[in-house]
């Protein structure tokens, strides 16, 4: 099934630089991402667009630029705000963004690669949960990391299933009002949730190893004291690594009251 929309750029206030190392560092809150692309996107503001003066610019960027979290998610000192708002991320060295030279040699991948390259998401979502992620995400930085953790979005989507005991349309919770505002509080955990790792839910299920690559986040339930439960693959999906049992309770519950409330914005609410 082919996607509705190119899922970097999809329009309506989302899109994505998460291939780019957006979220690759060890504090990647909104403010320090929003900080690091403003840095950026005033670097190359003004340059000649040529490839030495981008060059250069990329060169000085990279120096000063943290270590990345993860070794193997390159980090790319051209991807920047592409607005005055700073509402919309990606590539400063685009030819649309240039006006008609095409700069992205200059930053860590080839303009082929930039041109061609697909995430997994887009094998891996389906037309309408695509269409909910970016109507319920309808920003940069919750965008990218909700869209790239297909993982969370399914589970999410498959808790609210057995809570109203019927397969959820996607389509029908993008169209309600209510429901949309809820599960935007949903997808949200991925920033909001409290008491988590300091790298958070940047990457999925995914931890930094030490090797500069990633190691699965697991739960040991044996240790915990506890059976598997539906809630589980989201609450690793959300960056939780409990090591006593009232930690992962308190996980589950915390994903079960959102879930509760886009069920109940779609049923009209207790009571209705």
């Amino acid at each position: 099934m082919s996607l509705p929309f190119h899922l970097c750029q999809p329009g309506g206030g989302a899109s994505c630089g998460a291939c780019c190392g957006l979220y690759n560092f060890e504090d990647h809150s909104r403010e320090h991402v929003t900080q690091a692309l403003a840095r950026r996107t005033e670097a190359v503001r003004g340059l000649p667009r040529t490839k030495e003066a981008f060059r250069a610019a990329a060169e000085r960027l990279r120096s000063e630029a943290e270590s990345p979290l993860f070794q193997m998610v390159r980090v790319c000192p051209m991807l920047g705000f592409l607005d005055e708002a700073r509402s919309r991320v990606g590539c400063l060295a685009h030819p649309v963004v240039t006006g008609g030279p095409d700069l992205r040699d200059c930053g860590v991948y080839t303009a082929d690669i930039c041109e061609t390259f697909e995430c997994p998401s887009f094998l891996w979502l389906d037309a309408a949960q695509a269409r909910l992620i970016r109507a319920a995400c309808a920003d940069w930085y919750l965008y990218g990391l909700v869209v790239t953790d297909v993982e969370f979005v399914r589970g999410c989507l498959r808790l609210l299933s057995d809570e109203l005991a019927c397969a959820v349309d996607a389509d029908a919770l993008a169209a309600n009002p209510e429901a949309l505002t809820a599960t935007r509080t949903l997808f949200a955990l991925k920033e909001t949730a409290p008491g988590r790792a300091a790298h958070g839910a940047v990457f999925g299920r995914f931890d930094p190893d030490g090797s500069g690559d990633g190691a699965l986040r697991t739960l040991d339930y044996a240790r915990l004291g506890l059976a598997a439960a539906p809630e589980d693959d989201v609450v690793l999906c959300l960056g939780y690594a409990p090591t006593a049992a009232e930690e992962l309770l308190a996980a589950r519950a915390l994903v079960r009251t959102h879930v509760h409330a886009v069920a109940e914005s779609l049923s009209g609410g207790p009571g209705r």
